[in-house]
């Protein structure tokens, strides 16, 4: 189902977890939904988050369980985050009497568009009980520098994880009798690339540049002298935000010390980039490798490309975000996410749930020893 509108998604959600004896919210910030697991023994609470939202794309697979739903498809994987959910509360549910403290299972929709996230917060979904901590990962072929993640193994990102991003829309007016809007787009564009070309001061030996800038939209009118342009730029640090707002603004205010051009620059909703805490990463580094050995892979400092509003619960409680190998070579299962051909091996759901399950309890009985 379609960002916003997944309906029956939930529905199928909450009856599983009522079926498991949990306290169920539904309607969370939309169609989102929230299931309470109580251990029989005091702890803390500690949150899982789970997206199940699909995209607008028509599927271009033969596998037995593609989407019957013409035009749209689990392109990004949520399917496999909401069944690795509900299969760590059903898992962790048969050990609620050794279970110390509480899960708070949270269910999201509208990951796609990032506005889910933001949406259940909004509505006090980390409230009553407020956890300690929240977690959460995305299943994928593909991890950091482009290498494949195949089933079975697990990626801790140190620091950095996803990208952050500001969308921004730039009004221009030019008040001249002779005024070419294609040309004008070209050299505006031409002046603001400049971004791209300085952005090698954020990048690492190991590193693509952790910041992005790139243009999403442009259009002009001969007649009126206006142009629109829409951009995005992409940033894996949150301190690299103003920095390139202010050279963006630098840049922009020399282009409209022109004479007769007017500019206009509005700023939508921003973003925040995942960034997994360096202390929490060793502490769970250090329970997963007693759990799954060498098949935990950490990385230090590269972020994996792309965006995920996780990063709106990390801004609220401290958090940690993890990558689920999702392919197998030997079968050709590795296309990207975000494509018509996306699929994975089916045996990485088997293994999430078993091992982050087991993390889970084993957080739980850590954070007692806290108390």
């Amino acid at each position: 189902e379609l960002p916003g509108e997944e309906k029956e998604t939930s529905r199928l959600v909450a009856e599983k977890l009522i079926s498991l004896g949990m306290e169920v919210q539904t309607n969370i910030g939309g169609y989102g939904v929230v299931g309470i697991l109580k251990g029989a023994k005091p702890g803390t609470t500690l949150a899982w988050r789970a997206d199940m939202d699909a995209y607008a794309m028509q599927e271009k697979t033969d596998i037995p369980y593609k989407s019957k739903i013409d035009g749209v498809m689990h392109l990004c994987g949520h399917d496999a985050h909401t069944a690795i959910g509900l299969g760590i509360a059903q898992t962790l549910s048969s050990f609620k009497d050794d279970l110390s403290g509480t899960i708070k299972f949270i269910f999201q929709p509208f990951e796609e568009g990032s506005e889910g996230a933001k949406r259940m917060i909004n509505d006090g979904v980390l409230e009553n009980p407020r956890p300690s901590a929240i977690y959460g990962l995305h299943q994928g072929s593909l991890g950091a520098n482009q290498s494949y993640m195949e089933a079975g193994e697990l990626s801790i990102i140190y620091g950095a994880a996803l990208y952050g991003r500001e969308i921004l829309n730039i009004d221009i007016k030019v008040k001249r009798e002779r005024f070419n809007s294609w040309a004008e787009q070209e050299i505006f564009l031409n002046r603001i690339s400049k971004i791209n070309r300085c952005t090698n001061k954020y990048g690492t030996k190991d590193s693509d540049n952790l910041v992005e800038l790139k243009i999403l939209k442009k259009e002009g009118n001969d007649e009126t002298g206006e142009i629109h342009i829409k951009a995005q730029f992409r940033y894996a640090m949150q301190q690299y935000r103003d920095d390139i707002r202010q050279e963006l603004a630098k840049i922009i205010d020399e282009y409209a010390a022109q004479p007769n051009i007017e500019v206009k620059v509005d700023y939508e909703d921003s973003l925040p980039p995942v960034y997994n805490d360096e202390k929490q990463c060793k502490e769970a580094e250090e329970i997963l490798r007693s759990l799954i050995g060498d098949s935990v892979k950490p990385i230090y400092e590269v972020p994996i490309h792309g965006t995920d509003d996780f990063s709106r619960f990390q801004n609220e409680v401290s958090g940690l975000f993890f990558f689920l190998g999702s392919a197998d070579l030997e079968r050709g299962i590795k296309a990207w996410n975000h494509t018509p051909t996306f699929d994975i091996d089916e045996r990485c759901l088997a293994f999430g749930v078993k091992t982050m399950s087991s993390f889970l309890f084993e957080m739980l009985e850590c954070r007692k020893k806290d108390l």
